[in-house]
């Protein structure tokens, strides 16, 4: 269990397949409606605040997302909200991450730029690309790093994972300039 802590309100939490058998659940049982899943994530913080030195509350509301990892385990991410006490599982819910991510740039050059650091990664096995008035967006799929690569496309646009719904709505109503490994075309300009 890999614990990182980059703002006093986010909590990041790597867990291995290990982590996850050794806690008697799987990315894909993962339900915050399920008694199972909420004594997972309370066993998680509880761990997080050994190893950041503060008491974290179960019960603060928070965003929880779930991101599965490339060869198995997957990445808690912990945003907590303020310091109201919710006392119950209606106020806060596992969201798991899509498994698309839509990064829009402002020019050219940005895009250029983060296809490259996104090629360098070897993670994107889709991507497309689509231009509507001097702006870019890339659809990237078929990655289980998602954390990763939308960490590598934030310095140079705007990152974020998407529903399939986002995708149709880019590719019906923005410009396709690229349908098919849209990264490795841009790459060979």
């Amino acid at each position: 269990m890999k614990i990182n802590s980059p703002a006093e309100d986010k909590i990041i939490v790597d867990l291995s397949e290990q982590d996850l058998l050794g806690l008697n659940i799987t990315y894909e049982e993962m339900d915050y409606s399920t008694i199972e899943t909420r004594r997972v994530i309370w066993t998680v913080l509880d761990e997080a605040g050994k190893a950041l030195g503060r008491e974290l509350d179960p019960s603060r509301r928070m965003i929880i997302e779930a991101s599965p990892k490339r060869g198995g385990g997957c990445t808690l991410s912990f945003t907590m909200l303020d310091g109201r006490k919710t006392y119950g599982a209606q106020k806060q819910f596992l969201k798991k991450q899509e498994k698309n991510i839509l990064c829009e740039f402002e020019n050219a050059d940005m895009l250029m730029k983060a296809a490259e650091c996104i090629a360098s990664l070897k993670l994107v096995t889709q991507s497309s690309l689509y231009e509507q008035n001097g702006k870019y967006r890339l659809l990237l799929g078929g990655t289980d790093d998602i954390p990763k690569i939308k960490q590598s496309c934030s310095e140079f646009g705007t990152s974020e994972s998407c529903s399939e719904l986002v995708c149709c709505f880019t590719k019906e109503h923005w410009k396709e300039l690229v349908k098919k490994n849209a990264v490795e075309r841009i790459l060979n300009l």
